[in-house]
């Protein structure tokens, strides 16, 4: 036997055949989990469902500012309450709760108006703001198309647009979401079964902005519209989600 060659001992040799068979079903089965979760990961389908849900305004605020201007501060002060005291009845007389009416503090201003190089004039204008809130709208809505008639009578009013706003929108927006779920998963039944498969669960879901627009209106914002333009209005969602398809 030459002296340079060694030959294997042969439970070292088993030992290692051995270690070697191991390994390779080892691998095997690692192979295996990794092609079914690819499989997994690939049989998914996503879907955008959408709802919406009709609400209705159940309070209004309305703010009207009341402004007297003169050539002292004071006389301003003294005609101005004068004047909002008659906005006040001409609301209340309305059909306005007298509790729904709030007054801001009064706003005060020096008016500067130059004539010539030489000459100016000073006038101050006070203004206070009567600020309503209320859920009696159908009270509001004639008092506000009739305001004119305060501006006939002298007094210096600015009325700003009924607001609308609805106390049960968060509800409404949790409803609406729901049937955009739903709505999505029904659009994923029709498209697997379609194709000889069947929907699994969920496994991912992102919501789009909801949109509170006027009663059948088709306008939409990447920031989401909150309308409170309108007493009629629809709250809408859009969910795109993600789910298993089996085979």
């Amino acid at each position: 036997m030459p002296s340079g060659r060694r030959i294997p001992n042969l439970p070292e040799l088993f030992l290692g055949l051995l270690a070697i068979a191991v390994a390779g079903v080892v691998m095997t089965h690692i192979l295996a989990d990794t092609v079914r979760e690819t499989r997994r990961t690939r049989d998914t389908i996503t879907v955008t469902g959408s709802a919406k849900k009709p609400i209705s305004a159940n309070l209004v605020r309305w703010s009207i500012a009341v402004s007297v201007e003169a050539s002292t501060a004071a006389p301003a002060a003294r005609r101005l309450r004068r004047d909002s005291a008659v906005v006040r009845e001409y609301l209340e007389h309305g059909g306005i709760p007298a509790g729904a009416i709030a007054s801001s503090v009064v706003r005060s201003e020096k008016v500067v108006q130059r004539l010539s190089r030489r000459r100016q004039r000073t006038r101050y204008r006070v203004t206070q703001v009567l600020e309503v809130s209320t859920r009696q709208i159908d009270a509001v809505e004639p008092v506000a198309t009739r305001i004119g008639q305060l501006i006939e009578r002298g007094v210096d009013v600015s009325a700003q647009p009924l607001e609308y706003y609805s106390t049960e929108l968060t509800q409404a927006k949790l409803d609406v979401l729901e049937a955009a779920t739903e709505d999505a998963r029904r659009r994923a039944e029709i498209l697997v079964n379609g194709l000889g498969g069947k929907l699994g669960r969920m496994r991912a879901s992102s919501l789009g902005v909801f949109q509170v627009v006027p009663r059948d209106s088709t306008e939409v914002s990447d920031y989401g519209i909150n309308d409170t333009s309108s007493r009629e209005k629809d709250a809408t969602a859009v969910v795109s989600a993600k789910f298993a398809v089996k085979q």
